[in-house]
């Protein structure tokens, strides 16, 4: 029997505040980085890719970068759960969220705070979603360091739906179970990584939201704030995105009349999520107008 091959798999947003260990854990886990960290301010709006290959199925996992903002998490996540974001919503197969263990009792608050900001945005993919989600605690360079017993962590994660993982644990924890990035991989190897067919848990592929407004092409940004104007023209590609990725005729019909092979529309359509991703992070930007961009760090 051979391994099936999935071509359109579901991402991973992979998410954290600034100096939470992010970049650090993406080379730990996939052993390269985007080019184009070495020039970004924040690494918000980047993406890389991690190829999975088991007995049973192989794919290539997109792997979607977002920052927190050190303040106002829940601001940050309302955004992922508009009706504009509810493609990457549905297109997302996995969250892991990075944070350094913390230094005093500030900043084990702080921590929960982010767990419940990102559970939000699981919560946001429905109910029947079946993905992963972990919480990577990574090394405190910071003296004094709060020491929490294993057993707190993976209670405060799991509380938000997330299980904890020690990057700082190497291959197997005292019980002989896999830990630390190879806990990671094995999870992450488990998961389900097939796109589905559908919008809805319903099936029903009429129903596309605030999508659907946007057919006819009626808004043209004039006399709009900024923040609708770029929520508007996402709706406006998601929707077309929508047509052309969950199996719409028309596009289909669209499609051949011009040539294009089925390769290189799915090729077209990755790319236009990777910039939808960059939009919703203009669009963060924007709401939080009022908060400046923090240097980039590690």
């Amino acid at each position: 029997m051979s391994a099936l091959e999935i071509t359109n798999s579901r991402r991973i947003l992979l998410v954290g505040q600034r100096s939470s260990g992010k970049l650090a854990f993406l080379k730990a886990l996939t052993g390269s980085l985007p080019p184009t960290t070495t020039t970004s301010t924040s690494p918000a709006g980047l993406s890389h890719s991690l190829p999975l290959k088991t007995p049973y199925y192989k794919t290539t996992v997109p792997i979607w970068i977002d920052e927190i903002p050190l303040t106002a998490p829940n601001t940050w996540s309302s955004t992922y759960l508009s009706p504009e974001a509810r493609e990457v919503l549905h297109a997302l197969g996995g969250f892991i969220l990075t944070f350094r263990k913390p230094s005093s009792e500030a900043d084990l608050a702080r921590i929960r705070e982010v767990l419940r900001a990102v559970q939000s945005i699981v919560k946001g993919c429905g109910y029947a979603w079946d993905g992963v989600c972990l919480a990577v605690g990574m090394p405190q360079s910071l003296q004094p360091r709060l020491e929490l017993e294993v057993e707190v962590w993976e209670e405060m994660c799991r509380e938000c739906g997330f299980e904890f993982v020690d990057f700082e644990v190497k291959a197997r924890n005292e019980f002989g179970e896999s830990a630390g990035m190879e806990r990671v991989k094995e999870a992450l190897e488990a998961n389900d990584w097939a796109a589905d067919d559908e919008l809805g848990e319903d099936g029903d592929e009429e129903d596309v939201g605030s999508f659907g407004s946007f057919e006819n092409g009626e808004d043209d940004g004039e006399g709009m704030d900024p923040l609708k104007f770029i929520g508007d023209e996402m709706g406006r590609e998601m929707f077309g995105l929508h047509r052309a990725i969950f199996g719409d005729e028309e596009s289909t019909g669209e499609s051949s009349v011009h040539g294009v092979t089925d390769d290189e529309d799915e090729e077209a359509q990755v790319e236009k999520l990777e910039a939808m991703m960059m939009r919703m992070s203009a669009l963060k930007g924007i709401s939080s107008s009022t908060q400046t961009i923090p240097t980039y760090s590690k």
